[in-house]
């Protein structure tokens, strides 16, 4: 059932305003501010709306907009896990919400955890999804990376479709592409960076969470690709009223992916029934769930014994497990009480098993007994792609975008090569007509862009007529990265700019990047080149099909 989500603003005593939404009726459930949100803009993402319309068919939902992204405004000098507790300490004042349970992801988790440990009187429940309780458990550590921190607020535009792919691993292209949309359109670079250092790596609420007296739920893939499964493991292990539930797959965000079984444990922690239709064909009904098994011993697997865990699963065949804390039995090779099954990547090769596995600046492949090294290129990086869904057609952009965000170290832009038709002939391709892909930016946006201009500029005037300097630069910051956007979209008397034919150029690239390679490939391994030869289709759409369906590459 299509809800219509209602936006409205609370403003704090300095003048600055947070954005927030409520859908649904019933008890509320507080979604904490995640790492980037946008009101509007998420609700045009079908799975998004999806996720939270689900929820709201039993519960009040009210999301919002921290400050310094979204529809709040954007002007913010503090970027502390305490400032963000105390936004969401105002706003639940503001809905006078005495009780009500709290849902955060991602770097949403701290912020509820600290909140429930400062007024556990008032969360009836907290449920907590893809997070962490300390940056140790993140695989980057306690900082940023140099190398993302400076892509972020150089080329915030490429760094969004980078953490996008990240986030969302096996997204399809369009889905992957409003993500990313999303995120940039958020917030500025230098905002986002700032947010990241305090809410992602600078936040410990290991403490907080060792004694916090809330009934609290952990939602955790196994294989999540941005926050490792033991991350959530340790939360969990931490909490006093704490469990978790494991579910198999790589998302990092709760709405993609298989995301009836995350409604399903989010439902049962609440008390609600299962809601039996979320999502057509799935498994609604995790074999973990908190409310059902209250006596259950702490680190025993409840769904199934005798589970035989591989340690590096693809996650599309793990069982969802259940496993409650704070004093569970981590024991055991990867700590989770019961045996892991040895890695069989050393497993002696067949003729059914390749690898195809980047090293470096090098690429290892081996096939029918014999082994190469070739050095990284794109078109290398494409076919790996493929290899790892086989059957699977990407789109020649969906290719590009995941291939620029597996090279995290080499985000120098590409350059716009020109071909001639003779060029394009010789390598086997022809162009279309130059059919473009449409305006930069629809006139909603456009609209929305320019209203709030006039906003910051009556602002502006305000805060130099009283001699804010600090609140105007601010302002000053946030006009120029909007006048950067419009003056990328609307042109020369105030024409919109038309996008190039991206999909036709993505065509080009792609195939000819992924032919060089093959032939590549082939001078040195002639079994393997004709492999792929036969088996990876270019073009619009590319894919990798394997005939036989018995060949098992190592990536």
């Amino acid at each position: 059932m299509q809800m219509d989500q209602r936006i409205q603003f609370l403003t704090d005593e300095r003048g600055a305003r947070l954005a927030y939404s409520r859908i649904g009726a019933g008890s509320p459930i507080v979604r904490t501010a995640p790492w980037l949100s946008h009101l509007d803009l998420e609700w045009q993402v079908t799975a998004i709306r999806s996720f939270y319309e689900a929820i709201a068919q039993r519960h009040s939902v009210i999301r919002y907009d921290s400050q310094g992204c979204g529809l709040s405004d954007w002007t913010r000098a503090e970027f502390t896990l305490a400032f963000e507790v105390a936004l969401l300490e105002r706003l639940v004042d503001k809905l006078n919400l005495e009780r009500f349970a709290i849902f955060g992801y991602g770097a949403g988790g701290p912020i509820a955890i600290a909140y429930a440990a400062q007024h556990p009187e008032r969360v009836s429940n907290l449920v907590l999804f893809g997070t962490s309780a300390s940056p140790e458990h993140l695989d980057a550590g306690r900082d940023v990376p140099q190398v993302l921190k400076a892509l972020m607020v150089d080329r915030w535009e490429l760094a969004s479709r980078l953490i996008a792919d990240l986030h969302a691993p096996q997204a399809d292209g369009m889905t992957l592409q409003a993500i990313a949309a999303m995120y940039r359109q958020a917030s500025t670079g230098a905002n986002v960076v700032k947010a990241t250092e305090a809410l992602i790596y600078g936040a410990n609420v290991s403490e907080l969470a060792a004694n916090l007296e809330v009934p609290s739920t952990v939602i955790h893939r196994l294989h999540d690709s941005t926050c490792p499964y033991r991350a959530g493991r340790e939360l969990a292990a931490r909490l006093r009223h704490g469990c978790l539930v494991p579910l198999s797959g790589s998302a990092h965000l709760p709405y993609l992916g298989e995301t009836a079984p995350v409604l399903a444990a989010i439902a049962q922690a609440l008390g609600d029934e299962v809601i039996q239709d979320l999502q057509p064909g799935a498994n609604s009904n995790p074999s973990g769930s908190c409310a059902a098994q209250p006596n259950a011993r702490a680190g025993v697997i409840l769904a199934q014994e005798n589970v035989n865990y591989p340690a590096q699963s693809s996650g599309r065949d793990s069982q969802d497990q259940f496993y409650e804390g704070s004093d569970a039995d981590l024991s055991g090779p990867d700590g989770l009480g019961f045996k892991v099954a040895e890695d069989d990547a050393a497993a002696e090769m067949t003729e059914t098993r390749a690898i195809f596995r980047c090293e470096g600046e090098y690429w290892t492949l081996a096939y029918a007994g014999d082994t190469l090294r070739i050095k990284d290129s794109r078109g290398m990086r494409y076919i790996a792609q493929l290899l790892r869904y086989p059957g699977r057609e990407f789109h020649a952009s969906e290719l590009e975008m995941r291939s620029e965000s597996s090279a995290v170290t080499s985000f120098a832009a590409r350059p716009q090569v020109r071909m001639s038709e003779d060029e394009l002939s010789d390598a086997g391709l022809h162009s279309d007509n130059p059919a473009d892909a449409g305006e930069m930016l629809d006139p909603r946006a456009k609209g929305a862009y320019r209203r709030r201009l006039h906003e910051l500029r009556a602002f502006l005037e305000e805060a130099k007529a009283l001699g804010n300097v600090e609140r105007a630069l601010e302002l000053e910051e946030e006009i120029s990265f909007l006048t950067r956007e419009l003056s990328r979209a609307v042109g020369l008397g105030g024409r919109d700019r038309r996008a190039a034919s991206v999909a036709q150029r993505s065509r080009i690239n792609v195939t000819r990047a992924i032919r060089r390679s093959i032939e590549k490939i082939r001078q040195h391994h002639p079994a393997l080149g004709a492999h792929l030869t036969t088996r990876v289709k270019t073009g619009l759409q590319c894919v990798y099909r394997d005939r036989t369906h018995n060949m098992q590459w190592d990536l």
